[in-house]
């Protein structure tokens, strides 16, 4: 007889300064299917709760009785791949969190499930006395036997008391023995989705006798004259859409089929978020002759996957100068070598356009994951790329943790984008993670952008990634033999305003007469622009002329943004006389709301302003400057539900718009073929933030953004406008030279030690009192540095601790501390700071 066989699992539980691992048994009739990867139930304490096996093993030296039994597998399908759980691993060492917190990422969209306490009234509870009980007792146990066996959640829903005042009324009815308390499993959130089908039978003679048969049967009859028309050959026809139209149910199908005369089955459909999208074939162009040079180092490292070592690649190449293309060719190489392909994105919003153009590539291929689609479709396509029938995973940063069993090619695009950051526990980088899964699989991995991150180029010059450079832009063209192919285009002159000269000169306007002259050109030309600026609402602040109170939120550090209330039907709203007529007042942390006060609440003064702009604003200057244009805007607000992204970005290629007035998110990625104008509102709005990378940040966003213009036609144009244009992030994107951006960037890096020359842990406290924040804040910081000292840790350094910049969020203080070493590993594994504290490590950014 084998040995009993144990398996390791990481549950789902929290427990302070521990990682959850426990050893189960695998009970027999569950043996074959206990393996690595699997999501599992167990019981833990009381409790009932999900766990993933993470290894398995014989119990070779007996004593099996001393392990709980594992309970039973969570979802047949749930099973990870084993990059997946040494990726998880990963994740847990190098964020410091739990293991299973890290293989949660990992799991099919939907499946976790918890076990949930459910009360029920015993037999002597329900032939009991409710007179003898106090009230309380009294309400809950009639509530029970009215209810029957109810969720504790229920419970607490309907009698409106505490937890801890419902649970001594359970507890003492327990003990009386009146209630028994039970457990239940949550619903997963998303499961397969099965249809109903039914299939004709009968031939042409029976059909026409059981028509005549069934004149007493109307829905009977209509059904299988419908089936008849529409089904005739066999094949299988949905019942929800067979009632629709004809009127009829289930009962009377099942009589059908009882008959003969049909066939009900049950069949999974695929929710296909790439269903109504067709795009066709799409037909590879020669590649020019940089393309050429970039595609050969790649092409051999694709040819070479069998092989072990790091083959990283930085892509370096200006905005439109055929990047995609040579994705596209790797892809393909990675497929006709038995290889699956992983495409990460930093925007939702991005991945409209090139899903269209790998699907055209690759039809049939592909699978999409991101938050913008529902549970279900993310369901399905985990399970789609698990079960390897499809072969290229496109979605934002949570892709990273795909099932891709066969993975041989990983593309990072717009590899410098903060959005790959997440901004929740784990608080990992999908660039990071990326990087470990193509160690983890031997895969080729590519990063890709217009403007590196400081650290990845820097990575480069060191010989740890391979550079290669694309620095022509390039256009579609056709050959003498009308075949495709790419034709050098150049990049757009960008004009930087400077925004005191034009107040000097008269102009009012948010606009300078360089940017209206440029809009009045393209519309006359009947071309696209894109006016950019990153802040959303009308107005940024709203202040009192007399006494300079700014109205602020009343649980938040900053003021309220203006918001104009716009109609149901969309469309510009006009303003009539007052300008804060119709409006609102929007904190954009907390989402507190306030109309806009008729008085100052401090002076009680009339003369009340709004103060800046955002893109509402932006969109109503286009309206009053250029009636004759469409205004199209692009920001959270209007982007609310799903298929938004895709309604507005085609509205914009279908030219039912002629100016795009837009936040980052319309910044980047982005290929609108009639934009010949570009400009930016106000370039400052990130330049001067506390931030040792706010000139990394702006220098990347106007590069970005300057390159969406240009990309079919030669005569376009940039326009930035600043208050500060001798800045050198500005100077530099006004060349569109990355060199001289991080020649300058670098000597700032390495003289303040900052990444890439350290790594940095920054260590943030909320509380709802500021006075014992900072003292949590200080204390912290002496246990680091105690900590730090004790270690004998080198070249370490405590910057704080101080107010964040956004000091109060939602009625909660925060303050925070930086911790700048060479590697924080062994601070971080003995350090436990207390509840409260969010570590984060490599921060994106640290305001």
């Amino acid at each position: 007889m084998p040995p009993e066989l144990l398996a390791d699992v990481a549950v789902h539980v929290s427990i302070p300064d521990a990682d959850p691992i426990f050893t189960y048994r695998a009970p027999a009739r569950l043996r074959q299917h206990i393996r690595p990867g699997r999501l599992v139930w167990v019981p833990l304490r009381r409790k009932r709760v999900q766990g993933v096996v993470l290894d398995t093993y014989p119990n070779d030296e007996g004593g099996g009785a001393a392990y709980r039994e594992i309970d039973d597998l969570a979802d047949p399908e749930a099973a990870l791949t084993e990059p997946q759980i040494a990726l998880a691993r990963w994740l847990a060492a190098y964020y410091s969190v739990p293991t299973y917190e890290a293989l949660a990422l990992m799991l099919p969209p939907g499946v976790s499930q918890e076990s949930e306490p459910v009360y029920r009234a015993s037999a002597a509870g329900l032939a009991s006395d409710l007179g003898g009980l106090p009230e309380a007792e009294r309400a809950v146990l009639y509530l029970l036997r009215q209810l029957g066996p109810t969720r504790e959640a229920e419970l607490r829903q309907r009698l409106r008391g505490g937890d801890g005042e419902l649970r001594e009324i359970y507890r003492a009815l327990a003990e009386r023995g009146l209630i028994a308390r039970e457990s239940a499993t949550t619903r997963a959130k998303a499961r397969p989705r099965i249809e109903r089908m039914v299939r004709l039978l009968a031939d042409p003679a029976q059909r026409e006798a059981a028509l005549a048969e069934l004149q007493r049967a109307p829905r009977q009859q209509a059904a299988l004259r419908h089936l008849a028309e529409q089904a005739a050959d066999g094949q299988i026809y949905p019942t929800t859409q067979l009632y629709a139209q004809t009127g009829a149910n289930l009962t009377a199908l099942r009589a059908l089929e009882q008959r003969g005369l049909v066939e009900l089955s049950e069949l999974e459909v695929r929710r296909d978020p790439l269903a109504g999208d067709a795009t066709p074939p799409d037909m590879p162009p020669a590649l020019t002759v940089a393309q050429e040079a970039v595609w050969r180092p790649i092409a051999q490292a694709l040819e070479q996957a069998d092989e072990r070592g790091d083959r990283t690649f930085l892509l370096h190449g200006v905005t439109g100068s055929g990047k995609t293309e040579i994705y596209l060719r790797a892809i393909a190489r990675a497929m006709r070598r038995g290889r699956q392909a992983l495409v990460l994105v930093p925007e939702i919003a991005l991945t409209t356009q090139l899903v269209r153009r790998f699907a055209a590539r690759f039809p049939g291929q592909l699978a999409v994951l991101h938050s913008g689609l529902g549970m279900g479709e993310r369901y399905d396509e985990w399970r789609r790329l698990r079960r390897g029938e499809a072969r290229l995973a496109i979605g934002s940063r949570s892709a990273v943790f795909a099932p891709l069993p066969e993975l041989g090619l990983i593309i990072v695009d717009e590899e410098h984008e903060p959005t790959f950051k997440h901004d929740s526990s784990p608080r990992y980088h999908a660039r990071e993670a990326a990087r470990t899964l193509a160690r983890l699989t031997d895969s080729v991995l590519i990063l890709g952008s217009a403007t590196p991150s400081v650290e990845s180029y820097q990575a480069a010059l060191d010989g740890r990634y391979t550079l290669l450079r694309l620095a022509e832009r390039v256009g579609s063209g056709r050959d003498a033999l009308g075949l495709p192919r790419s034709v050098a285009l150049p990049l757009p002159p960008v004009q930087l305003v400077d925004m005191r000269r034009e107040l000097e000169k008269g102009n009012r306007s948010i606009f300078s007469r360089a940017l209206q002259q440029g809009l009045l050109r393209t519309l006359e030309r009947g071309q696209q622009a894109i006016l950019f600026i990153n802040r959303r609402g009308a107005a940024s602040f709203v202040m009192c002329r007399d006494c300079g109170h700014v109205i602020s939120c009343p649980n938040c550090s900053s003021p309220l943004t203006l918001h104009h209330e716009e109609p149901s039907q969309g469309g510009i709203q006009r303003l009539a006389g007052d300008e804060l007529s119709s409006s609102i007042l929007v904190c954009h942390g907390c989402n507190h709301r306030a109309t806009t006060p008729p008085f100052c609440p401090e002076c009680f003064s009339t003369r009340i302003k709004s103060f800046g702009v955002g893109t509402q604003r932006v969109v109503e200057e286009v309206a009053a400057l250029f009636p004759q244009a469409r205004p199209l805007r692009w920001d959270r607000d209007t982007v609310t539900k799903k298929g938004d992204h895709e309604r507005l970005l085609d509205a914009f290629l279908e030219h039912r718009a002629d100016v795009l007035v837009g936040t980052q998110m319309i910044a980047k990625g982005l290929d609108l073929p009639l934009v010949s104008l570009v400009g930016v509102v106000a370039a400052d709005t990130g330049l001067h933030l506390p931030d040792f990378r706010a000139g990394e940040r702006s220098f990347q966003l106007l590069t970005q953004v300057a390159g969406r213009a240009g990309r079919r036609q030669a005569d376009a144009q940039v326009v930035i406008q600043t208050y500060d244009p001798e800045h050198y992030a500005l100077q530099a994107a006004q060349e569109h030279d990355y060199q001289a951006f991080f020649t300058q960037e670098i000597a700032y890096r390495k003289q303040t030690r900052y990444p890439p020359f350290s790594r940095l842990v920054r260590f943030i406290y909320s509380g709802a009192s500021d006075t014992r924040s900072r003292a949590a804040a200080q204390a912290l910081a002496i246990e680091v540095e105690q900590q730090a000292t004790a270690l004998g840790m080198r070249g370490w350094a405590i910057i704080g601790p101080a107010p964040a910049f956004f000091h109060r969020q939602r009625n909660r203080f925060r303050w925070h501390l930086l911790l700048r070493c060479d590697d924080p590993a062994p601070l971080l594994a003995v350090l436990r700071p207390p509840p409260g504290w969010v570590v984060d490590i490599d921060p994106a950014h640290v305001l």
